[in-house]
């Protein structure tokens, strides 16, 4: 198409809007208003000739602040989306992702391919005839009508949630073997002994923030606390400890007695205010780790017997991994003190 017949067009296309507008056309009026905010309007893009038969749906992350485990729960939005409209999902993460480490990039260049296996790797949305991108309004859409919100205690036993997103982690989500063989060997010495496991799973770092509607921090000596009452049940032998703040490991340790302590030691944690995601180190691949690291500790945490967890994506995800293979916790404890109502908001990378 020429410039002028674009022109053209585009000139067609004023009149013709303000003529409706002018005449007061309430249904095309609102469905222009709503064009960029309707799930229900799709772009699709003609970029090629292959696939045939297929609408490729381009799955990536939403910016470039979001954790691993919320990234990741995003993303099942999206896959239900692609479900629900019958596309064909192929995610594709950028240099925007959090975990995104330039030196990794070298070897794998897709960054969700350095924790999962590949999904849509068959399509090549460069010459795909029909190729969609996800759109934030669209996973919004997902996550409001599911309310897949890691910040509410109840969302963690909705059997609705459960349900629906527990087949899309089993199809989509697949880990990496050498993480759920890493998982699978730090319990193993606990489980064949016929020993159950409290997975644990402690967030400190910038929860003691305080940003805008995220869970109020609770301190280590309430975890302390509730960590005693469960071992005090008898039903524990160990305890997995998922943590990125330095400073409650060692209290934690000194808290359960003779109960077995199990933790990765090559997790790399802070003992300040500052998540972890954003931090920098001179150890190779640093960024990339950090992502394997609690990808490692969220499955890990699956594997235990029990779930004792403060409000976060890490236990949210945990929890439909475990359901995912048609399992549950035998013992579940979301602590939950609300989410804060104040004016911190944290939208940016620092």
């Amino acid at each position: 198409m020429s410039k002028n017949t674009k022109k053209a067009s585009g000139f067609q296309l004023l009149l013709h809007t303000l003529k409706r507008v002018i005449q007061r056309d309430e249904t095309y009026i609102e469905k222009v208003s709503a064009y960029d905010e309707n799930a229900d309007y799709i772009k699709i893009r003609h970029n090629g000739t292959t696939d045939y038969g297929n609408i490729v749906y381009v799955i990536k992350e939403n910016c470039d602040h979001d954790g691993f485990c919320a990234t990741i729960r995003f993303i099942i939005c999206y896959l239900l989306y692609a479900q629900e409209h019958g596309f064909a999902p192929k995610i594709v993460l950028t240099e925007k992702f959090v975990y995104y480490d330039e030196e990794k990039s070298r070897e794998i260049s897709n960054p969700w391919e350095y924790y999962f296996l590949p999904v849509g790797d068959m399509y090549d949305e460069k010459s795909a005839l029909n190729v969609c991108y996800g759109e934030y309004h669209q996973m919004q859409t997902i996550r409001e009508l599911y309310d897949l919100n890691a910040y509410r205690t109840g969302n963690y036993t909705d059997e609705r949630i459960l349900s629906v997103c527990s087949p899309i982690v089993k199809k989509y989500l697949v880990l990496k073997p050498e993480i759920t063989g890493e998982a699978t060997d730090i319990i193993k010495k606990v489980k064949e002994n016929g020993g159950k496991i409290l997975g644990v799973h402690y967030r400190g770092t910038d929860y003691k923030q305080g940003y805008h509607n995220h869970p109020v921090f609770i301190d280590a000596d309430r975890m302390i606390t509730e960590i005693k009452n469960a071992i005090d049940t008898g039903e524990y032998k160990a305890v997995f400890l998922a943590t990125d703040d330095l400073s409650v490991c060692e209290k934690i340790r000194n808290s359960i007695g003779s109960t077995e302590l199990l933790m990765f030691s090559d997790v790399f944690r802070s003992d300040g205010d500052k998540s972890v995601a954003f931090t920098e180190s001179s150890r190779k691949f640093h960024h990339y780790l950090l992502g394997y690291e609690i990808a490692r500790d969220m499955y890990t945490l699956s594997l235990c017997d029990g779930l004792l967890a403060v409000k976060s994506s890490v236990g949210f995800l945990s929890n439909l991994y475990k359901h995912s293979r048609n399992e549950e916790y035998g013992y579940m404890r979301i602590l939950d003190e609300g989410n804060y109502d104040s004016e911190k908001y944290f939208t940016a990378r620092p």
